[in-house]
């Protein structure tokens, strides 16, 4: 028998973000192959013209959602052809990473590559660049400024609400560092570190990532659970959902109830997120991290894990 479930409560954004949403307007004809750059455009007022696998787009990011009536053109490595030949796009839009597809996009129409998650990181920085470089390309400048200034101020908000909590707890109580992770299987995660839009928000609201390991460039490391022992003091927020069967196993994995975070109750779940998002992401996020870290989320009294 493992030991004792440890406690948590879920972490929920109180309401949804208040995000500048413009009504569409003409611009040009997108297909959008990357998520990033959709929900970007959707929260400009710009409704693409097709999307690539857009039903686990909305399950994923959540929100700004995809309308239903917009065309699904299949997967965002492998797009129908012939469907983007009947969508008749100005433009295909892609991450830099999706290169490759770019001599079999053009055949059908011009592709613009924008460059979010790279090596040199910063996707932070990087967002609010190709934030404004959208919408010039759609004719909504004052959008792109608008939602930038609008991210700022969620940020800031979110860490006021950090650093008074902070301010108001017993100084036997210092700021834990937290491992920010999601589970592959029972025994594998993913942990956001440097590199990763969730680690350039927790930079600017303040809080200390325990994770050091090294990431790849979307700033995500790969990790068996027993590193999560590294830094006995940190936290552990975990991204719903679980992959089918985890919570199950986790429940007598005795590795993981040695875990100390696991072990004191200090888990707690975040609603589901992209991981490789842009400044909506961000802006979610930062809500999302904020409640968790200021409403006792990560010292519940519900068993799960």
């Amino acid at each position: 028998m493992g030991a004792p479930a440890a406690s948590y409560v879920t972490a929920q954004v109180a309401s949804p973000v208040a995000m500048p949403v413009s009504t569409p307007q003409r611009a040009p004809r997108l297909v959008v192959l990357d998520w990033g750059l959709v929900e970007t455009l959707l929260a400009l007022g710009v409704e693409p013209a097709g999307v690539a696998e857009t039903g686990t787009y909305n399950d994923s990011v959540i929100t700004p959602a995809v309308p239903p009536h917009v065309p699904d053109v299949g997967l965002r490595l492998a797009p129908s052809l012939e469907l983007l030949q009947q969508l008749a796009p100005d433009l295909i839009l892609i991450n830099s990473s999706q290169e490759a597809q770019r001599a079999m996009l053009e055949r059908i129409a011009p592709v613009r590559a924008f460059a979010i998650y790279t090596d040199a990181g910063s996707p932070w920085r990087r967002s609010q660049n190709v934030t404004l470089q959208l919408a010039r390309l759609c004719g909504r400048e004052s959008a792109g400024h608008a939602l930038i200034d609008a991210t700022g101020r969620i940020l800031a908000r979110a860490r006021a609400q950090i650093a008074a909590r902070r301010a108001g707890a017993p100084a036997s109580e210092p700021a834990r560092p937290l491992y920010l992770i999601r589970f592959f299987d029972s025994r594998h995660i993913g942990v956001y570190g440097a590199r990763s839009l969730f680690q350039d928000v927790m930079d600017a609201l303040g809080v200390d990532n325990a994770w050091r390991g090294p990431t790849d460039y979307w700033g995500i490391g790969v990790a068996g659970l027993e590193k999560l022992a590294a830094s006995p003091a940190a936290d552990i927020l975990y991204f719903d959902p679980l992959p089918g069967g985890v919570a199950r196993t986790l429940a007598s994995n005795r590795l993981w109830h040695a875990l100390p975070a696991v072990a004191a109750g200090r888990v707690a779940a975040l609603p589901p997120f992209w991981g490789f998002g842009m400044l909506p992401s961000a802006a979610r996020f930062a809500d999302a991290l904020g409640a968790a870290l200021t409403r006792d989320a990560v010292a519940g009294t519900q068993s799960r894990l």
